[in-house]
């Protein structure tokens, strides 16, 4: 598990938050908020060829296997903030599964500390995992 502890910009305020390791059951819900935003919205951030290459196991020309992975891992949030009013309420069922934090506690988190529990789960090395299998469909 992992632990992220934010400062917000007053200092009295702090929120600490861990979020479990991804398990076969968030699948269900990843599914449901990804079939909200549209899969071929998805599919888009997966279809460059050096994406392709490291997902069916070859190698990038020039060794940027994790530089791909990032630039995955931005496409995917940038495809997520942009329709976060679409599947609002699974976002807050989902972080809440993750964090154990009651739903209403995550909807009235400081925006910045809710912003990086999203970016935490997009890190999230089973994350990852979950958008390879996802993008083997589309081979």
């Amino acid at each position: 598990m992992s632990e992220t502890t934010i400062k917000n910009a007053e200092p009295a305020k702090e929120e600490a938050y861990t979020l479990r390791a991804l398990e076969a059951k968030d699948v269900f819900m990843m599914v449901k908020i990804i079939g909200t935003i549209g899969i071929a919205k998805f599919a888009d951030c997966l279809q460059s060829d050096e994406v392709r290459n490291i997902i069916t196991g070859g190698k990038s020309d020039d060794g940027t296997t994790a530089s791909i992975g990032m630039v995955m891992m931005l496409s995917v949030a940038d495809v997520v903030v942009k329709h976060l009013p679409d599947c609002e309420k699974d976002i807050y069922q989902f972080l809440s599964s993750l964090s154990g934090m009651d739903r209403k506690r995550i909807e009235s988190l400081p925006i910045d500390i809710f912003i990086q529990m999203v970016i935490d789960v997009f890190q999230k090395e089973e994350f990852g995992d979950f958008m390879k299998a996802v993008s083997r469909l589309f081979k």
